[in-house]
């Protein structure tokens, strides 16, 4: 059996196996506990089991006497912005993101629009574990209403932050492919709102994903082959949530997801020095460009709510992590694609230059990602191995921030359990391609022996 991943900021696990319905409601019961029976915003994607997780949610919140704001298929960014202004408690997003097929998750958003903060997320699996849950009489149960007129307070939102004349007057035909997702039917109200022709792809809402659903060059693949056909400036490739994105240039060259961030952050301090916040195994290339642009970048532990959670305790101007996922704390606290979008075609247009140049302008490392498959008890003693084998060698730097990482003068290597699959993650960046391989191989292997 696949099994459930549960942390601070939700739930992860497979359909019919380990994600059921009875542990969906003791965990909405849960946050509804913690949420005090208040307004809770929900919104979902179009997953095959997406109904069914959102129908036991509802009945887990509903009976701790909770107003349930229902989003419909809503992309998750735009939940999460919707929280502040709609004075909710918080929000659940029901969406598998990144995930394959059959796999699905009920992700925690707290009252300020971000991922529940680590704490948050303590005491509501403490309410979870425990199965002391809020429960109201017959005359007490919550309600349900359905969101109306959220779209153009976000998009109007949006529009405050990016320069959209530029985009407009750029004219840029550009292909977005939301695998189906969430983000479908906002594809056009957003064209239409900063001015450019759309060429969606995969665009209908189905629970089947047409291709893998993590943005990443082998998924960017279908609409490499047919952007210079149809005349497009750019090509946007996105998670089922909105989440995540990664590129493609004009010429149908698809760049690694890292590069998201990369583009972005170099248009943003361009404008504006400051600090921006990254996870501990993104790109180098973050690194450079803050340092040419006279900023400072703060790292954390991988995942949306420690990034954005150390935005705002730095004051961060932006944030963001590798896996092609960036979060501008003056707008949201979220990490959004439509955002991502939106900053990607103001840098073209102000810069008056096409995407494929701006990436090459850019600092270039290779970087080589690998998975080995294992379950959490033996990966984090596998990673007790490799830390002391990696600090027998006693040449490089190791940083135990978020599984472990070692840094050399010309590249990097670095291990973590995924707290989302069950598998570690293995990541090595160097400028010599050759180098950067013979380190994922070998750090691969250590962990293979010991799971």
């Amino acid at each position: 059996m696949r099994t459930l991943r549960v942390s601070s900021f939700g739930i992860r696990g497979f359909v019919g196996e380990s994600l059921a319905p009875k542990v969906l409601i003791d965990f909405a019961s849960a946050f509804a506990t913690f949420a005090e029976g208040r307004r809770v915003l929900i919104g979902r994607d179009t997953r095959y089991s997406s109904p069914m997780i959102h129908s036991a949610v509802v009945s887990g919140l509903l009976s701790a006497g909770c107003e349930v704001i229902d989003f419909g298929i809503c992309p998750t960014p735009i939940v999460q912005f919707s929280v502040v202004p709609m004075k909710a408690a918080g929000a659940l997003s029901i969406s598998g993101g990144h995930n394959p097929m059959g796999w699905n998750a009920l992700t925690l958003i707290g009252s300020d629009g971000s991922l529940l903060s680590p704490l948050g997320g303590e005491n509501v699996l403490d309410v979870f574990h425990a199965g002391d849950f809020r429960k109201e009489d017959w005359q007490h149960m919550g309600t349900v209403l359905n969101a109306s007129d959220f779209t153009a307070p976000y998009f109007d939102a949006l529009e405050k932050h990016i320069h959209v004349d530029a985009i407009r007057k750029a004219g840029f035909t550009v292909l977005i492919d939301p695998v189906g997702g969430a983000g479908c039917s906002f594809l056009e109200p957003f064209a239409a709102r900063f001015g450019f022709s759309l060429v969606p792809i995969n665009a209908q809402p189905s629970g089947y994903l047409a291709r893998e659903a993590e943005p990443r060059p082998r998924s960017a693949l279908q609409m490499a082959s047919i952007i210079q056909r149809l005349g497009g400036h750019v090509g946007f490739v996105l998670s089922s949530d909105m989440g995540r994105m990664s590129l493609v240039t004009e010429d149908g060259e698809p760049a690694s997801e890292e590069y998201t961030f990369a583009v972005i952050a170099d248009h943003v301090l361009g404008r504006r020095a400051g600090t921006i916040v990254a996870n501990c195994c993104t790109t180098r290339a973050i690194d450079d460009i803050a340092r040419r642009r006279n900023s400072t970048v703060v790292k954390t532990p991988v995942g949306q709510a420690y990034v954005v959670s150390a935005l705002m305790d730095e004051q961060g101007i932006l944030g963001g992590e590798g896996s092609g996922s960036v979060a501008l704390p003056g707008f949201s606290r979220a990490f959004d694609g439509f955002l991502m979008m939106a900053l990607v075609l103001e840098a073209m247009a102000e810069k008056g230059k096409p995407l494929s140049e701006m990436i090459r302008g850019l600092p270039h490392y290779h970087i080589v990602k690998r998975r080995v498959l294992c379950d959490s008890r033996k990966g984090y003693r596998a990673l007790e191995v490799l830390r002391g084998r990696l600090e027998k060698r006693g040449d490089g730097h190791a940083d135990l921030t978020d599984g472990i990482r070692v840094d050399w003068e010309d590249g990097w290597v670095h291990a973590r359990v995924s707290q989302t699959e069950q598998m570690i993650r293995v990541i090595s960046e160097a400028r010599n391609r050759a180098v950067a391989e013979q380190r994922a191989e070998e750090t691969s292997r250590v962990i293979e022996q010991e799971v």
